[in-house]
């Protein structure tokens, strides 16, 4: 089951994760700094004001199932409790782009906006595009960003196994990307080698639940093992790939967070 597939590897990161003071990569190091260790933010307490709202909210906002064309209905405080991004790791992607300071950031799966609205307030001069099947999921994430008063993000509806070559072919190139969409190996296996031809030697792609199932797990292990790949670092929610050229070996970290 996946509750004991998830509790199994959360223990074996506490087991193997290292602090930054046995981290002996001057760049991992600095990527710790920048990025893992928290700090206060004004942006970020904004974040968390808009994700109180939805928190409290006994609203229900209504899906269409792209596959079986059916609707169904679930709570706005459900989908920001349970579906989004935590508050810990979403603080990882503010970071992430306040430290990367990437021109454009491509997420898959914008859910209720709050990943993104992480994304676009780290850094409120990229370019942030989002795909989402959903439209009223996309309606939804519109609303929380105005709440955020952030005006930097895209967004593309429709099926991202349609949309996301388009996008590609025409950025020619990915400087952050956020993958939290179907989480089947294939489909993430597929989003990956998606991304490959666009990226570069500064690229970051983050694989969001690497250990939501064995599936997941199997495709992070794929993921580490391409050749393209450099470095990946692991904080147990979130898989983040790097390219860097410098590296000649390939070396992989699990950092505590």
């Amino acid at each position: 089951m996946k509750i004991f597939h998830r509790i199994k590897h959360f223990f074996r990161y506490l087991w193997v994760a290292q602090s930054k003071y046995y981290i002996h990569s001057p760049f991992v190091y600095q990527f710790y700094l920048n990025v893992l260790e928290r700090k206060p933010d004004v942006a970020i307490d904004r974040i968390n004001a808009g994700r109180s709202f939805l928190a409290k909210s006994k609203d229900f906002i209504y899906q269409t199932d792209l596959g079986t064309g059916k609707s169904h209905q679930r709570k706005l405080s459900m989908l920001e409790s349970q579906v989004a991004v935590r508050p810990k790791y979403g603080e990882v992607l503010f970071r992430l782009a306040r430290y990367l300071k990437p021109e454009n950031v491509v997420e898959l799966g914008t859910s209720v906006g709050i990943s993104s609205g992480y994304l676009a307030l780290g850094n409120d001069s990229a370019k942030v595009i989002t795909l989402e099947g959903s439209k009223e999921l996309t309606a939804q994430a519109r609303l929380f960003h105005q709440f955020l008063n952030v005006s930097n993000v895209t967004y593309l509806e429709g099926n991202i196994n349609n949309t996301l070559p388009e996008l590609l072919a025409d950025l020619k190139q990915v400087d952050l990307a956020f993958i939290d969409s179907n989480h089947s190996k294939q489909a993430t296996l597929n989003y990956f080698e998606s991304f490959l031809p666009y990226v570069h030697s500064n690229s970051v792609l983050v694989f969001d639940d690497i250990y939501w199932s064995a599936e997941m797990t199997e495709a992070w292990m794929d993921i580490k093992k391409h050749s393209d790949v450099k470095l990946t670092l692991e904080i147990y929610q979130f898989g983040i790939v790097l390219f860097r050229k410098e590296n000649v070996e390939r070396e992989s970290f699990t950092l505590r967070y």
